[in-house]
């Protein structure tokens, strides 16, 4: 295949995912200060726009995928990117501002919607498929979690409550969300587009390319949200805030694209990146569970995600 035409699309896919999450920064940044503004409690910003701001790279590249036939990329990116959430960006902050320990109230939100979310998943795509039925269940289960969240029994809704910030909406705040949404669109659509493109040329898996490149692309929102998080002093909250993303990703992220069109998990996830999901998860309930994540086991975790990376490569 043509050397200058891959590097080409290589090329644009980088260019793409920049766009993708630059655009979901932006639509975070402008949304926060316009649901402010409405009233909205910090809890209820944090959840519903920072929360989801972070998975929006995933769910608009998802989106694209289904609308454009390649099915495989969505459970592959999903895949990818809650690996990628543990290994890579717990490791970081782990390595960088260990030993962690978390905070009691947020695990209490937290921890037990990422089991659920982790074994409905898993259990879903024991067959390689994800038909509407259980994109529906997935869905719904997502739900289920918004509900919990804004309900009276959350203690962490009644802690955050009092940290409300009122504002007015300004121009600027309008255009960043304008501006955000029009680049997550363009980005996820030329991020499906070159993906496709460069698996077709290597002839490869297409779920090679969207476990890999698309997952690592859209997982860093999450990366930079930790990097401030340590920055601050507030690893616990970025690690609770990693909880809650891997849930978005596998209810809301899968949910959505498989109400529209039943999904295929290709060869890579079946073969290889399902049983890395199943043993990060793991260790991350169990970090969970301790409350703590130690410095060293935040460099085991970047060593598992090069082991991912490594055997990654034999699929080429």
């Amino acid at each position: 295949m043509d050397i200058v035409q891959l590097a080409q699309w290589s090329g644009i896919l980088i260019a793409s995912l920049y766009v993708l999450v630059r655009g979901a920064d932006l639509f975070v940044e402008g949304a926060k200060k316009i649901g402010a503004s409405f009233g909205m409690s910090s809890f209820a910003i944090g959840v519903l726009i920072v929360g989801l701001g972070t998975s929006l790279p995933e769910l608009a590249s998802s989106l694209a995928a289904v609308l454009e036939g390649s099915t495989e990329i969505v459970i592959a990116n999903a895949v990818g990117s809650n690996i990628t959430n543990i290994l890579l960006i717990v490791g970081v902050m782990a390595l960088l501002g260990g030993p962690v320990v978390i905070n009691k109230n947020l695990l209490q939100t937290e921890l037990p919607i990422f089991f659920i979310a982790t074994i409905h998943f898993v259990s879903s795509l024991y067959d390689g498929v994800i038909d509407r039925v259980e994109a529906l269940l997935l869905f719904g289960t997502f739900c289920a979690y918004m509900w919990y969240l804004f309900s009276s029994s959350n203690k962490a809704k009644e802690e955050m409550e009092a940290k409300d910030i009122k504002g007015k909406v300004t121009i600027k705040d309008v255009v960043f969300v304008l501006l955000g949404i029009g680049a997550v669109l363009v980005g996820a659509h030329y991020t499906v587009n070159m993906a496709v493109n460069i698996a077709t040329g290597l002839s490869v898996p297409l779920g090679l390319v969207s476990i890999g490149a698309i997952a690592i692309g859209t997982s860093l929102p999450e990366l930079f949200v930790s990097l401030r998080a340590i920055k601050n002093n507030e690893v616990d909250l970025a690690i609770g805030n990693i909880f809650g993303s891997n849930a978005f990703n596998i209810l809301l992220v899968v949910g959505i694209p498989g109400l529209i069109s039943p999904l295929e998990a290709g060869e890579v996830v079946m073969k290889l990146g399902l049983a890395i999901l199943i043993a990060a998860s793991l260790i991350l309930f169990v970090n969970g569970l301790a409350r703590q994540v130690q410095r060293w086991e935040g460099v085991m975790m970047l060593i598992f995600f090069a082991f991912f990376l490594v055997k990654l490569v034999a699929f080429v």
